[in-house]
């Protein structure tokens, strides 16, 4: 998996076993959803059509997928009234972490990796207490976009894990001079982070 033999440049080792790391989650129970809810919801996001779990999720995932601009409070509030908080932060992980995946992929201009087979098991019930909306979406703690997903713990940590090789480690954030050996300077960084934010007409 991850062997990107077709990419036109190299894909560092660690992004691919990040990226191994992550289809491997995917696969697996959540909080709140089994591996094959999961996975219905990966399909949904790059536009397949699929059963279950719930429409309001389905059509979330779909959104956050195929077409991030028009996703607004409304739609998200609408499926966490109808499924609760905590499925549709799960649901927001799985289309968002997918397309760190699928994203870099389109940009080297190779296929995508085909969605793992989800694993049996029971959702987790691992779901964090106390959190709050802060003129935010989805209730969350105090502080910015990296703890979006920690109602969901498991998908915070994964999107640290995942994040790390592909940008940059949580730790290094507050280092305006950090850099990648080899790779891009940090301003650079943002300008590309920015931009993108921008075209998906970003919350943040």
């Amino acid at each position: 998996m991850f062997d990107v033999q077709d990419s036109p440049v190299p894909v560092p080792d660690d992004v691919r076993r990040a990226f191994s790391a992550y289809w491997r989650h995917l696969a697996s129970p959540g909080a709140t959803l089994t591996g094959p809810d999961r996975v219905a919801l990966a399909a949904a996001s790059r536009g397949e059509s699929v059963d279950g779990p719930h429409p309001a999720l389905v059509d979330l995932a779909r959104h956050l997928g195929l077409e991030p601009g028009t996703v607004f409070e409304a739609e998200v509030r609408a499926a966490a009234d109808e499924v609760g908080d905590a499925p549709t932060v799960e649901t927001i992980a799985v289309a968002s972490l997918l397309s760190a995946v699928d994203g870099m992929h389109d940009a080297l201009g190779i296929d995508r990796a085909p969605l793992p087979d989800p694993e049996p098991g029971t959702p987790t019930g691992d779901v964090a207490d106390g959190l709050k909306r802060r003129r935010t979406h989805v209730p969350m703690p105090q502080g910015a976009i990296p703890v979006a997903l920690d109602l969901v713990p498991a998908e915070g940590r994964m999107r640290i894990d995942l994040s790390a090789p592909i940008y940059m480690p949580d730790d290094e954030m507050v280092h305006p001079d950090w850099r990648r050996d080899p790779g891009l300077v940090r301003p650079q960084m943002e300008v590309i982070a920015a931009r993108t934010s921008w075209h998906n007409d970003c919350f943040y």
